[in-house]
């Protein structure tokens, strides 16, 4: 099955609109280069998925991985890249876990309270660093409003589920601050269907907070402070090293606190920053009430930026500078094996970077270079170049092109699991060099975009496995994994009331070649996706309807010896969410997941949960 489903009505980025991602300081999106999707706020609140990274499946070029039902491990893979080639950014806070594997927890990232998330495609790292291979997902909260304003909701539903979130805010134009809080609970499914037929339930915990004061007209501190607390559980191995329906739990909790202090001189033209940022990472496992391991993590970053405006209205100027310091530590702790995957490791990195922006009339151009540092392996030079330009009659033309780098994980380097992994302190960071280009049309009502890109990824970590020792371990390979691919996308507005949006993405992935084989798929990137959205808005009610079709993948059955190769079904997860104003502040919400009931596996021998309804209520007071 191939579904003609053609993002969002937020694919499409209005000429105007600041982003974050695409550039050292936030820059108009009518002067970069990079492919790039916004989901604002509106589009988050109307389609009203508890976590954001059902959202991100609408984007194009962005394919997620969740091993069973809701608050089960999820991957998201932008472009065929790996599920730790993704750098995730929270209210400017590099989020990315060194515990688990360089990833990012998306089942712990609630989409309660956010305001809008920017997924920026293709290599990055020469802006942001190590991890930004395949993108860059930048997530911002709601910011403190002139004036006072609370805002809540609640619901319940299928599976056992309840979820409340709310917040307040004050704020005026010295400063202000808001809190907000998400928690999630549900019963779950049987995600494995064995003998024990226990469900695999999930709660979750959100706290934050955001504050600002200006203490001069052209100066700003400001302190941002996340804690996150989740109960994953799911079904694991038994002592023969074979999936079943287990008692396994994973307590996942974070926080994360980040200051700044900024200040703008020369009317506004050069501008400073200082900045720091502090996150801790617990990751617990046990069967039942027993423990088994855990893996903990700490990063902290610190750094300068500095950035300068020049030139005249007709050829501008933009010129951002940074040097960022990096340490993480990171530490295992076991009692399934006595102690035998103990580690307490730490590395440490010192980065330069430098931006440069010029716009002139229809004309915008971009270029960045990156220096690490590493005191643990090699250091790494990162590029990044970019183009755009937009004719008059509407429409444009964009290019980029860069290389990003993934540095090897800890458990890579340093993991040993007695009689069966052993890690590599040799390995090298992955490296890739990517590039696409497009060109799109806009109009009053209507935007479309198509591009096509390509990259080639060197030194990928791959599993390795000594038939003699029956040890599995991991090396840089030989040879080159090869992505390229199609991202086409639209959005209109044919009526007052009426918004329609879509994409479509072709994706071709091979692994890295072995010698005397052919090239093989990589697994869990289907070869046809798309997404189709229409919101239907009246003002006293409004109904939106999702879709996202993931076309057949590839997977491996571990259960198997030797592990075989399944093919994953192709499905289309639909959804459809409703709001209706009762009066005064308060609305009530409705929403109907998996509309269609499919019955689809992300992760092979991982069930999903079928349809399923909520319904609740949402309070709005204030600005």
């Amino acid at each position: 099955m191939i579904a003609v489903f053609l993002l969002s009505a937020a694919a499409i980025v209005d000429d105007g609109t600041l982003v974050v991602s695409a550039a050292r300081e936030p820059v108009a999106y009518s002067e970069t280069g990079g492919a790039l999707t916004v989901i604002d706020g509106a589009t988050i609140e109307a389609v009203a998925l508890p976590q954001l990274v059902d959202l991100l499946r609408l984007s194009p070029g962005v394919s997620v991985a969740r091993s069973g039902p809701t608050g089960a491990q999820t991957q998201v893979r932008i472009r065929g890249a790996e599920a730790n080639h993704t750098l995730v950014f929270v209210d400017g806070i590099a989020a990315n876990d060194p515990a688990t594997s360089g990833e990012f927890r998306w089942e712990t990232l609630p989409s309660d309270g956010i305001a809008r998330a920017e997924v920026l495609r293709g290599p990055q790292s020469a802006l942001w660093g190590s991890e930004a291979i395949g993108g860059v997902v930048s997530v911002t909260t709601a910011e403190s409003t002139d004036g006072t304003r609370i805002f809540g909701s609640a619901e319940a539903g299928s599976f056992g589920t309840v979820h409340a979130a709310g917040g307040a805010g004050v704020g005026s134009d010295k400063g202000g601050i808001i809190v907000q809080s998400s928690w999630y609970d549900t019963k779950g499914i049987d995600s494995f269907g064995g003998g024990i037929k226990e469900r695999d339930g999930y709660e979750s915990l959100m706290l934050s907070a955001k504050a600002s004061v200006r203490p001069i007209e052209n100066g700003e501190l400001g302190l941002v402070v996340r804690h996150t607390n989740s109960l994953s559980e799911f079904d694991g191995y038994n002592s023969f090293y074979m999936r079943d329906d287990t008692l396994d739990a994973t307590r996942i909790r974070s926080t994360a606190l980040r200051g700044f202090g900024r200040v703008e001189t020369l009317d506004g033209r050069w501008r400073h920053e200082l900045f720091g940022s502090y996150v801790t990472t617990d990751n617990i496992n046990r069967d039942g009430d027993t423990f088994l391991n855990r893996t903990d993590a700490e990063v902290f970053e610190t750094g300068y930026q500095t950035g300068i405006d020049f030139g005249s209205e007709a050829f501008r100027h933009r010129v951002t500078g940074a040097i960022e310091y990096r340490t993480q530590r990171f530490v295992a702790d076991d009692a399934e094996y006595f102690g035998g995957t103990n580690q307490r490791v730490s590395r440490d990195r010192t980065s330069f970077v430098l931006d440069y922006g010029l716009s002139a009339g229809g004309l915008a151009l971009g270029a960045s270079v990156r220096r690490d540092e590493n005191d643990a392996f090699k250091d790494a030079t990162t590029w990044r170049a970019s183009g755009r330009y937009t004719l008059e009659n509407g429409f444009t033309v964009h290019a980029s092109a860069g290389k990003g780098v993934t540095d090897p994980t800890f458990t890579e380097m340093f993991g040993f699991f007695p009689g069966s992994f052993v890690g590599n302190p040799s390995l090298t960071p992955e490296r890739s060099i990517g590039w696409d280009v497009g060109a799109g049309y806009r109009t009053g009502a209507f935007s479309a975009d198509v591009t096509w890109f390509q990259a080639d990824l060197e030194n990928e970590i791959i599993g390795t496995y000594d038939s003699a020792t029956f040890m599995s371990g991991v090396a840089n390979a030989t040879g080159k994994s090869k992505r390229k691919g199609i991202e086409a996308s639209f959005d209109a507005k044919p009526l007052g009331w009426l918004t329609l949006g879509g994409s479509y993405t072709w994706l071709d992935t091979k692994e890295a070649q072995v010698a005397g084989t052919a090239r093989v798929r990589e697994a869990r990137r289907p070869r046809h996706s798309g997404s189709l959205l229409a919101t239907a808005d009246f003002d006293v009610a409004s109904v939106t309807f999702a879709a996202n079709y993931v076309g057949n993948r590839r997977d491996t059955d571990f259960d198997s010896f030797p592990a075989r190769i399944v093919t994953l079904k192709d499905y289309v997860l639909a959804t459809l969410s409703g709001r209706v104003k009762l009066g005064g502040d308060f609305e009530l919400t409705g929403r109907i997941e998996n509309l269609f009931d499919a019955t689809y596996e992300d992760a092979y021998g991982y069930q999903t949960q079928g349809i399923s309804a909520f319904g609740g209520i949402r309070v709005k007071w204030g600005g």
